[in-house]
């Protein structure tokens, strides 16, 4: 009895660790497909899904590329290009910085381990992993040097295949663009995190 009581405690020690204020909470939604390749753009929407305020806009020819746009303006907001829909993952970003008006390169490489599948992102001396289970549609977010949950996003149940794939994005911190995360959502949707790729 003893050492299932250690064990309940231990589990909910480590809820109580990972449990974060959530800054901001998005809704990211496929929406139509290209038809030479299974290729989606997305729509950002907020918390409550009754306003769009970014689209993800794909395709593909020399390369795989994406870009941003705020829904308001029309504004590119970044831009991701490189290899994700093939076999290896190579790709690089940039990310508009209105308060600084400057854009910011980064990269996403992807590594694979034997229980699970890592994203290892950094731009601006900023580094990431993000984390997706085997056996889980979730994915975690962490600062690298830190080991800091900075962010999470997981797929919502769909009851029929005909509603559209909507993820649930939860954000924990400020130390890295918006931006990021919806690219990181983009490549793991089209590497078939939704299980329908």
């Amino acid at each position: 009895m003893k050492i299932i009581c250690c064990l309940l405690l231990f589990i909910l020690l480590i809820k109580c660790i990972e449990t974060k204020k959530v800054h901001r909470t998005y809704v990211v939604e496929r929406n139509t497909t290209a038809r030479e390749k299974s290729m989606y753009g997305f729509r950002i929407l907020d918390s409550n899904e009754k306003t769009c305020l970014y689209q993800i806009r794909v395709s593909s020819k020399d390369m795989d590329t994406a870009i941003l746009v705020d829904d308001i303006g029309k504004n590119i907001v970044a831009n991701l290009k490189g290899t994700w829909i093939k076999n290896s993952i190579n790709v690089t970003f940039s990310i508009n910085d209105s308060h600084l008006n400057k854009w910011t390169d980064g990269f996403i490489q992807r590594n694979d381990n034997w229980l699970s599948i890592d994203y290892a992102t950094q731009s601006n001396n900023q580094q990431l992993i993000a984390r997706s289970s085997t056996f889980l549609k979730k994915v975690k977010i962490y600062d690298k040097k830190k080991n800091e949950l900075i962010a999470q996003f997981r797929q919502r149940t769909r009851w029929t295949s005909s509603k559209p794939v909507k993820y649930i994005l939860k954000i924990y911190s400020n130390q890295v663009p918006d931006a990021i995360y919806f690219f990181l959502v983009l490549i793991m949707d089209h590497r078939g995190l939704a299980g329908d790729n």
